[in-house]
């Protein structure tokens, strides 16, 4: 693959490969991190790269290796999977709304299993089609279904406990 096809295929992926790192890292760092890794990576070796490819779902599968490399490494050092908190502006009534609801939905994804909160992201944040699901999880399209389920059912009960919980304190 040329310099060219590269910075026009690959290049615009970044803010992708971003949100699919930190969803599954867990740390906008460490999914920084990751990204800049893997695209000087891909860069060296851009020539080995074939333009026939499904450049795009090439490129996420490399994200969700070098992140459970990550996360492996995590794991043997020791250290605990501790989610970092983005503090937005929060400055108007609407934004700090709007920005707790994205709050609890993140803390949500969060609990689920981690191929439903891998499944979850792709399709409903990345947008990607489940065919593209099924071939990044290494199962078939009816499979990335029943994720989608049972990650969406099981977000709708984490979300309703949190918001009843969220209530009941508030009239303490």
């Amino acid at each position: 693959m040329k310099e060219i096809e590269f910075t026009a295929r690959v290049w615009p992926l970044r803010d992708r490969m971003f949100r699919y790192a930190q969803s599954l890292l867990l740390s906008p760092a460490e999914a920084e991190d990751a990204v800049h890794d893997l695209l000087e990576r891909l860069w060296r070796d851009r020539e080995r790269l074939s333009p026939s490819r499904s450049i795009d779902s090439f490129v996420m599968a490399s994200v969700r290796n070098r992140c459970y490399d990550l996360l492996r490494k995590r794991m043997a050092d020791g250290r605990r999977n501790e989610a970092a908190v983005l503090l937005g502006d929060r400055s108007s009534p609407g934004e700090a709304e709007r920005w707790e609801v994205r709050e609890l939905v993140r803390r949500a994804m969060s609990c689920l299993p981690e191929r439903q909160r891998e499944a979850l992201h792709l399709k409903d944040i990345e947008g990607y089609p489940t065919v593209e699901i099924a071939a990044l999880l290494g199962c078939d399209e009816a499979q990335v279904r029943v994720i989608l389920s049972r990650a969406r059912h099981t977000i709708r009960g984490i979300l309703e406990k949190m918001m009843s919980d969220e209530r009941t304190r508030r009239t303490e």
